[in-house]
C-alpha cells in the first residue's frame, strides 16, 4: 500500500511541476507614434469628454448611449405581432 501511495505522490508531483514549466510570453506594446504634446492634448480633451469617467487611478470608458430610431410602442407592437404569428428570428438561433 505504501508503494502505491509513494508512486501516486511522485506522479502528482511530476504532473504538478510540469504545469508550471510553461514559459510566459511577454507583451511588448508597439512604440507610440504620438509626440508628448499630442498625448497631453488628448488627455486634456478626454477629461471633458462624457465617454471617459475617471475615479482616481481607475478609468472607465463608457459606451455611447444607443439612440433608437423607433419608439418603445413600435417595438412592443412588433414583439406582440411576432408572438402572435409564432414567427422565429434567425438572429436568436445558436
Amino acid at each position: 500500500m505504501n508503494a502505491k501511495v509513494l508512486v501516486a505522490a511522485m506522479f502528482l508531483a511530476t504532473v504538478g511541476h510540469a504545469a508550471f514549466a510553461v514559459e510566459a510570453e511577454q507583451f511588448n506594446p508597439p512604440p507610440s507614434t504620438l509626440s508628448r504634446a499630442e498625448v497631453k492634448a488628448e488627455l486634456s480633451a478626454a477629461k471633458f469628454d462624457s465617454m471617459v469617467v475617471s475615479y482616481g487611478e481607475a478609468t472607465v470608458f463608457v459606451d455611447a448611449p444607443a439612440v433608437g430610431g423607433r419608439s418603445r410602442d413600435d417595438v412592443r407592437a412588433e414583439a406582440r405581432a411576432a408572438a402572435h404569428d409564432l414567427s422565429f428570428n434567425d438572429l436568436y438561433a445558436a
